[in-house]
């Protein structure tokens, strides 16, 4: 079994384990627009979450996002901050809802998947850190 495959297998399995785990089948999902905004008018009450690989991280990612990998969330629950917004990104979208969703079952007050990723993020225009 090639690594292209195995890796596919952990990130489906990931994925299904994050699903399963959510309590309710849907979470805010926000737009580049809506995320503009929300940055702009509460940058600092905002936690970005970026649910990417490391290499897809520094190839390009929105400025003050944060990395935990998908696969390393359940893991490392104690870094994402309950006393702010969390808006959840990934390359389109796909990823970061199953994670929205499987912090929504934990607990966390207000999430957000964004759901055009960075993808919709460079197609906007707008910045990527590196």
């Amino acid at each position: 079994m090639n690594a292209r495959r195995v890796w596919g297998a952990v990130v489906l399995g990931v994925v299904c384990l994050l699903t399963a785990a959510g309590a309710r089948a849907e979470v805010r999902a926000l737009d580049t627009q809506a995320v503009r905004t929300l940055l702009d008018r509460e940058g600092g009450e905002v936690f970005l979450l970026d649910v990417r690989t490391p290499g897809e991280y520094r190839r390009g990612h929105i400025p003050g996002a944060v990395l935990i990998p998908m696969n390393e969330v359940p893991a490392r629950l104690r870094e994402i901050p309950r006393d702010k917004k969390i808006v959840v990104v990934c390359a389109s979208g796909a990823r970061s809802a199953a994670v929205a969703r499987f912090l929504d079952g934990r607990g966390y007050p207000w999430v957000a998947n964004y759901t055009g990723g960075v993808f919709d993020w460079a197609r906007a225009g707008l910045p990527l850190d590196r």
